[in-house]
């Protein structure tokens, strides 16, 4: 029998473990912890106060960065980096499991625990790629897309993401609308989404948060392009809503329509989508190729024709959707994105780098 380990969750400081609605990273997280903890694992959180878990708190703030509000999060980062520091000494962890970002490299030198890096976001400039390749750090891809920016660093596993797929409701039967998770920015393509809408007169339901005045960039272009277009004829505006809210949006949906503008390196909500049944038409952007099955359990769209944002085609699959089995989406995303099987790529991880040290 293996070892049981002490695991060091390091996460992002803006908000609370599990979430109370927005946080794709942080359910991953609160998952992945409440699992290795059942397997009998100890699992410690490096997080903000205000979550609640039924593993162990390492409360490095008193609530989430974003209800804080402070001018500048560096401070909070570097204290975080000092106190998992003393706290890996103290509690004799076995490895440290980061899902924060660059920040931690600053942990290399102060530790001797192994360290493995998630990679929930995409490589955005060039920086991020030095420090990680000048240190060597073991890094974990989340889909093989995301690692097209850099391929030539140390990658020691792809791992996708996993949920609790049997808390998804299955739904052979939706009602007569389609739907969109997410933010309501532009590389989510909200107004994409509603173009197709005002064009094809389907019924469509938005549900997501609206992006906060902080991100300058996304909020402008929300209160410009996208506010007054909400609940406006055959379009409805629902909000940010919980988890169960968004469940019985996805299983009465007709199929999750995603027209994304960016190289999304995973995407919960698309299987989240396929658990409950209902098909995903999306644009051909980072792991989409790889999250849904094209003509199996929903459309992989090329993204531009003729330089052009792809409309036709997008359009085209959904007069096709209803071809798609419901049964499929469940049984793909059942086989392919359960938690068990996230939890148990990661275990075996983290003996494979303990063999090595």
């Amino acid at each position: 029998m293996m070892k049981k380990l002490r695991i060091g969750q390091i996460s992002p400081l803006n908000l609370p473990i599990p979430p109370k609605k927005y946080g794709g990273t942080e359910r991953v997280i609160h998952l992945l912890s409440q699992e290795l903890t059942k397997r009998g694992h100890e699992v410690f959180l490096f997080a903000s106060g205000n979550s609640k878990v039924d593993y162990h708190l390492l409360p490095v703030t008193k609530k989430g960065l974003w209800e804080i509000k402070p001018k500048d999060y560096s401070p909070y980062y570097a204290f975080q980096m000092a106190f998992v520091a003393k706290k890996c000494r103290e509690l004799k962890l076995d490895i440290l499991h980061d899902h924060l970002g660059p920040w931690v490299l600053t942990l290399y030198g102060q530790t001797e625990v192994p360290i493995i890096h998630t990679l929930h976001v995409p490589f955005k400039n060039k920086d991020r790629i030095w420090a990680y390749k000048k240190l060597k750090a073991k890094l974990v891809s989340i889909s093989f897309a995301q690692r097209k920016p850099a391929k030539d660093l140390k990658y020691v596993a792809n791992i996708y993401n996993g949920i609790d797929v049997n808390s998804f409701p299955f739904n052979l039967k939706p009602k007569n609308y389609f739907c969109w998770v997410g933010e309501l920015s532009p590389r989510k393509g909200i107004y994409e989404v509603i173009e197709i809408a005002k064009t094809t007169k389907i019924n469509l339901v938005l549900a997501g948060r609206i992006p906060p005045p902080r991100q300058k960039k996304d909020y402008f272009f929300f209160k410009k392009h996208i506010e007054k277009k909400l609940n406006q004829g055959n379009i409805k505006y629902v909000g940010e809503v919980n988890e169960n809210k968004l469940k019985n949006i996805y299983k009465n949906a007709i199929a999750f329509l995603y027209p994304l503008q960016w190289e999304e390196p995973f995407g919960l909500t698309i299987i989240e989508s396929m658990a409950c049944g209902t098909p995903v038409v999306a644009f051909k952007r980072g792991s989409v190729g790889e999250v849904i099955k094209n003509k199996k359990t929903g459309f992989v769209i090329p993204s531009f024709k003729a330089k052009r944002v792809n409309y036709e085609e997008f359009i085209e699959a959904i007069k096709k959707v209803n071809k798609i089995s419901r049964e499929d989406c469940r049984k793909w995303v059942e086989e392919r994105f359960d938690k068990e099987r996230m939890v148990s790529d990661y275990e075996k991880l983290y003996y494979r780098i303990l063999e090595k040290q």
